[in-house]
């Protein structure tokens, strides 16, 4: 089972907790601008997937189903009656899990830029077959145009200079085995059966998370649908402000 670390980052003792999950190559400060706003209403503390930002690194397989449990973990260790969780990407993955596990005290859901299935098997054991032969720093270059929508890079460079030496910083091995783990997944049959409420949150131009990948997601009961105008992937980044307050509105 991977352990998993989370860093505190807004919000006040009295506040419920929400954790929030960034994508593969992303960690806890992809999230610090937009907890700021979300720390308004809770408690937020940012978890790191195995081998990324401050958790440790992963020497063994796992699912993203382990990946739930150790959020639950996390939760146990802090001793409260309800708590929220937000994920991008394959943090989002993450949300989903917990979303149908339907865990005691789990209040809100919200699934940033993600899908009930994310890419396709093969994509994965061949990026996880890249990252084990040449490092996460190979991929830094395919990154910008997928995850930032043109003109963010140039106008904030050091907030895109940052996310990038998160993931050449990833260890290896660690994110290998979170491409098989995502590889492995696919929700699309269960998602359907979903009995809480959800807000899933879609960048207008991500070519990851399309309308079309999250179609199942949006066509369960319960969830409601914001999209973030001008952003691609890495919407919480591109646009905190907007991304934290399309959580925290009212769903009515």
């Amino acid at each position: 089972m991977p352990v998993l670390t989370a860093t505190p980052l807004a919000g006040n003792d009295r506040a419920d907790p929400l954790i929030v999950l960034p994508s593969l190559g992303g960690s806890h400060e992809d999230w610090r601008a937009a907890a700021q706003r979300l720390g308004a209403r809770w408690r937020v503390f940012a978890v790191d997937l195995p081998g990324h930002g401050a958790s440790p690194v992963a020497t063994e397989p796992f699912t993203v189903v382990d990946l739930a449990q150790a959020v639950l973990d996390i939760v146990d260790l802090l001793d409260v009656d309800d708590f929220g969780v937000v994920g991008t990407s394959f943090g989002g993955a993450v949300a989903q899990e917990l979303a149908l596990a339907e865990p005691e005290g789990l209040v809100f859901t919200g699934v940033v830029c993600s899908a009930p299935r994310m890419g396709d098997p093969e994509s994965w054991r061949e990026r996880a077959a890249t990252v084990r032969r040449n490092g996460t720093g190979t991929l830094v270059s395919t990154l910008v145009e997928r995850w930032f929508s043109p003109g963010f890079a140039t106008a904030h460079p050091t907030v895109v200079g940052r996310v990038l030496a998160g993931v050449a910083a990833t260890d290896d091995e660690s994110y290998a085995l979170c491409c098989e783990a995502l590889g492995a997944w696919d929700a699309t049959e269960r998602i359907g059966g979903l009995r809480v409420p959800v807000v899933a949150v879609r960048g207008e131009h991500d070519p990851v998370a399309t309308p079309e990948a999250m179609r199942p997601l949006l066509a369960a009961k319960g969830v409601v649908e914001r999209i973030i105008p001008g952003v691609r992937h890495q919407a919480a980044v591109e646009a905190p402000d907007l991304v934290a307050r399309a959580l925290l509105a009212p769903r009515a």
